[in-house]
């Protein structure tokens, strides 16, 4: 902390540094440029020794800097626009409030529990509320992001009513129930509605959400924000109708499907290879509509069944990654079960998944502990093959504490963590891993692999990417790369 503050405290007392020949405000934003990379070095790598202080030492740490920033723009002020002051102190609010704004929710998750007392922060954070019905703010895009934040919070207190658990998307209802208690101005409210449902709808999809879409377009009073919204829904809608939609397993209040795309002729020949795809979203969010593409050519290109997994998730079920493992478990056991009436070879399934898509199709061979009550263990779990992208090996890892968080034994987590299932009878598997993942770290990977590998495991074929994040497999630099890799491997298959 204190060498942060040096650095701050160094830029406003010296600011002509930067760029002695420049306007103020060329000089102003060199300045805060520099400051805000030396934060960024200060606090991330510090995120979780930070949210894990408590509350006023996390709020004083952040109220300092905030006050070194606004410091660092008081230097230039008389030298300034004063709207682009104005501005300038605005953004610097909101920036760090959301900061603020974040640490209940983060600090219950690396505490491991849901803390029952007050949060100070969520109390300050109510002056704020007048803001959120601004018409003017909605453009400022650090505002934007602390709105998000502070429903977000509240969004996630209302989700403890147990009303929401037999709901199907229940972050969506529970922020409809959220939004109208904080803004009433109409403009606001029309915005922040279009926002999180188009966001929703995007990351999780449309099944279960008609309710919802109607009283959208019952109240909303912008035709741009009716348009965006009917548009995406009408495209979503027309993507679940060109192929074969089936319920593999019902759960609870919850119908799970698996989407089948079949090649044009399925009986004429031989029995065909099925690729599953297990799609990404962290266990919270997700859909199998981002797969819908790929299995479309699959069966038309190669004449395979392909199928894209609904699975629980937190955003729409309320559910933690054990739920989803389970799922992932039944659906390739639904297949076996009903391979005759898709002309399924059942020696030749491949499992795909990306991110935590990549976990589940690993947790079909290794979490053998983790079955639904209702699944017929005569069939195996098992896929053939595996196509694993950037895959989670360890839920012990500080990115996942808030799967941890609440649990009776916080070491269950290793019994759905690939790192910790090391085992010799282990399919034909291509795992590819960008070398500076921030999310799923390659180390793991690496690891995982090395230890499958001295267990007796043969053929897995591995691939560091070097220099490549976690979103290989959509990341313009690296997704030919990685399709490649896959094409190659199918190929070598000789499915």
């Amino acid at each position: 902390m204190r060498e942060i503050m040096l650095v701050l405290t160094l830029l406003v007392f010296h600011p002509a540094a930067a760029q002695q020949d420049s306007s103020a405000q060329q000089r102003y934003e060199a300045a805060l440029k520099q400051a805000s990379k030396q934060f960024d070095a200060w606090f991330y790598p510090n995120y979780v020794k930070l949210y894990s202080l408590p509350e006023s030492a996390f709020t004083s740490r952040i109220d300092s800097v905030r006050n070194s920033y606004n410091g660092l723009l008081t230097r230039f002020e008389d030298q300034l626009p004063p709207l682009y002051v104005h501005q300038e102190l605005t953004s610097n609010k909101f920036y760090f409030d959301n900061l603020l704004i974040d640490y209940p929710e983060q600090h219950d998750n690396y505490a491991g529990h849901t803390s029952r007392r007050k949060s100070r922060i969520a109390e300050r954070m109510r002056a704020n509320v007048p803001d959120l019905n601004n018409p003017a703010l909605l453009r400022n895009r650090s505002f934007h992001e602390y709105a998000r934040s502070f429903f977000d919070y509240h969004v996630s207190l209302e989700r403890r009513n147990k009303q929401y658990d037999s709901l199907d998307n229940q972050a969506l209802w529970a922020t409809w129930a959220v939004l109208p208690r904080f803004v009433s101005q109409p403009e606001c409210l029309d915005f922040w509605r279009t926002e999180y449902l188009h966001r929703y709808m995007d990351n999780n999809g449309i099944k279960d959400i008609d309710s919802i879409y109607e009283a959208f377009l019952a109240s909303c009073r912008d035709t741009n924000y009716l348009n965006l919204v009917t548009k995406q829904y009408k495209e979503q809608q027309a993507g679940r109708a060109d192929h074969v939609i089936r319920t593999y397993k019902t759960v609870g209040p919850f119908n799970l499907d698996i989407h089948l795309f079949l090649p044009d002729s399925l009986r004429q020949h031989k029995p065909r290879p099925v690729i599953v795809y297990f799609h990404s979203g962290g266990w919270s969010e997700g859909k199998p509509d981002w797969s819908f593409a790929t299995c479309h050519g699959f069966a038309k290109q190669a004449g395979w069944v392909a199928c894209a997994v609904e699975y629980r998730t937190y955003d729409r079920h309320g559910t933690l990654p054990f739920a989803a493992v389970k799922d992932a478990r039944s659906a390739i056991r639904w297949l076996r079960q009903h391979s005759s009436e898709y002309n399924i070879d059942t020696n030749k399934i491949v499992a795909s998944g990306n991110a935590a898509g990549g976990h589940l199709a690993l947790c079909t061979v290794l979490a053998n502990q983790w079955n639904e009550s209702t699944d017929d263990l005569h069939y195996s779990p098992r896929p053939n093959a595996l196509l694993v992208n950037a895959a989670t090996y360890d839920l012990n890892d500080s990115a996942v504490a808030w799967v941890r968080k609440d649990q009776r034994n916080p070491l269950l987590v290793k019994s759905i963590s690939p790192l910790y299932l090391i085992q010799n009878n282990f399919p034909p598997a291509l795992i590819i891993h960008g070398m500076n993942d921030r999310l799923s770290p390659y180390t793991n990977a690496s690891l995982f692999v090395d230890k499958m590998e001295r267990a007796g495991a043969a053929g897995i074929e591995f691939h560091g990417l070097a220099g490549a994040e976690h979103y290989i497999w959509i990341d313009h630099g690296y997704a030919d790369q990685v399709a490649k890799l896959r094409g190659e491997f199918i190929k070598a298959l000789n499915y």
